[in-house]
């Protein structure tokens, strides 16, 4: 993986995280919260990039994207980034190369 330049990390993402708290009824109502900012770049490859998902019993085209910040632990599958109005969830975190210099996830966005 080519070393990224921080004028590339242009976009301000939101790092947010699931909490959940007690309904009173034996179940929970979960929200996310805010954690921290992020600076990254957003790539979104080709409509081959797409995956399909099932929403309300019908089929739905999601389109996955890659997303490049800083290293950061912590961030896993239950995590979500926000672009402003845009909604990603991470399916996957990785370094590329084990030196805890850049973090590469793998994310879908999610439609409201």
């Amino acid at each position: 993986m080519a070393q990224r330049t921080i004028g590339e990390r242009r976009r301000r993402f939101a790092l947010e995280t699931p909490v959940e708290v007690g309904d009173g009824a034996g179940g929970v109502i979960r929200h996310h919260a805010h954690v921290a900012c992020l600076w990254g770049t957003l790539e979104t490859p080709g409509a081959s990039a797409s995956a399909e998902r099932d929403v309300a019993e019908r089929r739905e085209l999601a389109r996955v994207c890659r997303i490049v910040t800083r290293y950061r632990p912590g961030i896993d599958g239950r995590s979500r980034l926000r672009l402003g109005e845009r909604v990603f969830a991470v399916l996957s975190a990785a370094d590329p190369d084990g030196r805890r210099r850049d973090l590469v996830i793998v994310a879908q966005e999610v439609t409201p």
